[in-house]
């Protein structure tokens, strides 16, 4: 599967709360095919998780100061595939915590953030 086709017709929801970050993560995963759904804080992202329906969600670890975690274990539970797209620094926690979660650490490219959705929804 092609790198520009491996997202096409996928629902992703992308949590981040720097606007910019997520508007250039938006345009890559669009760019890949993907509909992609942003939420900035943590009551958006947790309405976003369990009122609809997503292929896959790309989560930042803090937001506006809260940890993601229960967007996390929402979707941990529920098994939609995920990753974390954060700059804190905390793999190893996030991996004990999430047994096989990849972490992406900011800043990441686009490309390689699309890659990696990718192989989380174990397409690629």
């Amino acid at each position: 599967m092609s790198q520009s086709s491996s997202l096409r017709g996928k629902r992703v929801l992308v949590v981040e709360d720097e606007f910019l970050v997520a508007l250039d993560i938006e345009a890559e995963l669009e760019d890949c095919g993907a509909s992609v759904v942003c939420a900035s804080t943590l009551a958006q992202a947790r309405a976003e998780a369990e009122n609809d329906a997503f292929d896959a969600v790309v989560l930042d670890l803090n937001l506006h100061g809260e940890p993601s975690y229960p967007v996390a274990d929402l979707l941990h539970e529920r098994r939609v595939p995920f990753l974390f797209h954060t700059g804190q620094g905390e793999k190893a926690l996030l991996t004990r915590r999430y047994p096989g979660v990849t972490v992406c650490s900011k800043p990441c490219d686009g490309r390689s953030l699309a890659s990696s959705l990718g192989r989380v929804m174990g397409m690629i």
